[in-house]
């Protein structure tokens, strides 16, 4: 069963849903331009670890996309948020960030096809144009959800975050040991497994046609810049027949966090282009 609350109003509208999921309800908000005809364009946008739904819905990048004519879903990541979770999340990652990180990741992918679904069946969306965005963790879960389900998407970008899941996890100082985060970085077997079922690393060949950008900032600590440029090099054979839907920008001067306003602007474009 789906439920909604209504809690936008004038020129924006958002509203709060839960949606039926494979594992559990998906807690999620959609948020959109009223004025605007449909159906429209949907982007369904994944948040990073610590964060939710609700602290990204104010981002200026969530507001170009509603202002450019886009539907924009946003779910809570699992463990995240309004999710049974959600409480101990902070103990989870500091007991072992990867392993949370990762299993994060794989529920969101495992439930995507449930979400385009319900996201595809509603009457203000046009589920031919449908794309998946993310920052940080859901850059890597864009990634995992794109290497699924990319015959039901538009497009998909990544921002600092798409592959490469062991060395972020070795060399990530955004929840360093002693800081906040674990004094063991060693991934466990179970994570190892994982990863090797989630990193799109290891799986370039199942995302062409589909167009890509990788966004990156230069000078990202929390995720190095190396990881995006690595997944992208890899990529760039498969994609030789059509390199125009490919791109990676590694943006100068910018950090992990907040959104540099040129990964914004690239966003969008590259939806507009494709989606």
């Amino acid at each position: 069963m789906t439920s909604s609350e209504s809690i936008g109003h004038g020129t924006y509208g958002l509203t709060r849903w839960s949606v039926p999921g494979p594992v559990e309800a998906i807690p999620v908000l959609l948020y959109q331009r009223l004025d605007l005809a449909g159906p429209k364009a949907a982007v369904i946008h994944y948040h990073g670890v610590k964060a939710s739904k609700d602290t990204h819905v104010s981002l200026s990048l969530i507001k170009s996309l509603a202002d450019a004519g886009f539907l924009v879903a946003l779910p809570d990541a699992p463990g995240h948020g309004e999710r049974p979770g959600g409480p101990r999340l902070l103990d989870r990652v500091r007991e072992n960030l990867p392993h949370e990180f990762c299993a994060d990741i794989e529920q969101a992918a495992d439930e995507a096809r449930s979400l385009l679904d319900w996201l595809g069946a509603r009457p203000e969306v046009d589920p031919s144009r449908v794309a998946v965005i993310g920052h940080s963790m859901g850059g890597y879960t864009a990634a995992a959800v794109a290497m699924r389900a990319r015959e039901r998407l538009a497009a998909c970008v990544c921002i600092a975050g798409s592959a490469d899941l062991a060395h972020c996890m070795e060399r990530t100082d955004g929840i360093a040991p002693g800081k906040g985060g674990p004094l063991d970085r060693s991934l466990d077997v179970e994570t190892q497994e994982r990863i090797a079922r989630i990193d799109p690393l290891w799986h370039p060949e199942r995302f062409p046609p589909l167009p890509l950008l990788l966004l990156h900032g230069e000078k990202d600590t929390w995720n190095p810049c190396a990881t995006s440029q690595r997944f992208a090099s890899l990529l760039e054979p498969h994609y030789a027949v059509a390199p125009e839907r490919l791109r990676l920008v590694v943006v100068p001067d910018a950090a992990h966090w907040p959104l540099h306003t040129q990964m914004v602007e690239e966003t969008v474009e590259w939806l507009r282009r494709f989606v």
